[in-house]
């Protein structure tokens, strides 16, 4: 293949992916600034079929006094989700187009991965500057744990485990919240 035709192909990805990307990203609204946003990374092991599974990625957590926007993406930063969540309902927006609506995060992600993930859990754990989140907290289903915090005390890495009715664990490292001292 020519290298001028292997470079538009590139390009040709590269844009298809970015505008795929841009596509799905909240939008801001100028009248509820960001209050708080936080990057990382999620790492996500589960049991299917009797096999060991696991899922990497980045996460973007962004909130306002009105919503909560969750972006998931590939280990190389490819937005694959966003999830936005309101007092009322929870919509998630696939990098397809696609759209998906509950009642709640954890109904439409019980719904559309077979499982719940403990969104307002970690919504809890992650705590604020002034208000450090505890140690640990749960429910009937899961366990969440801080394993490592920043320097004001924020949570800097969290552990979710759920044994039933499968063993899955999830864990979130932050790399930069922007109520972080470091």
């Amino acid at each position: 293949m020519p290298i001028s035709v292997l470079k538009k192909l590139t390009v040709a990805i590269a844009v298809t992916t970015l505008t795929a990307c841009a596509s799905i990203r909240p939008v801001q609204d100028a009248n509820d600034p960001v209050g708080f946003n936080m990057n990382g990374r999620f790492g996500i092991q589960y049991i299917e079929d009797g096999k060991d599974k696991s899922n990497t990625g980045k996460i973007e957590w962004q909130e306002t006094r009105q919503a909560t926007d969750i972006t998931l993406a590939t280990p190389l930063g490819n937005a694959m989700a966003n999830l936005h969540i309101t007092r009322n309902e929870a919509v998630l927006k696939t990098a397809d187009g696609d759209m998906y609506v509950e009642k709640t995060p954890e109904e439409l992600l019980a719904r559309l991965l077979g499982y719940e993930l403990p969104i307002s859990l970690i919504k809890e754990a992650l705590g604020r500057a002034g208000k450090p989140a505890p140690d640990q907290i749960g429910n009937n289903e899961w366990q969440l744990s801080v394993v490592s915090r920043f320097d004001n005390g924020t949570p800097k890495k969290l552990i979710a485990e759920r044994l039933k009715p499968s063993p899955l664990t999830m864990t979130v490292f932050i790399d930069e919240r922007s109520d972080a001292l470091e």
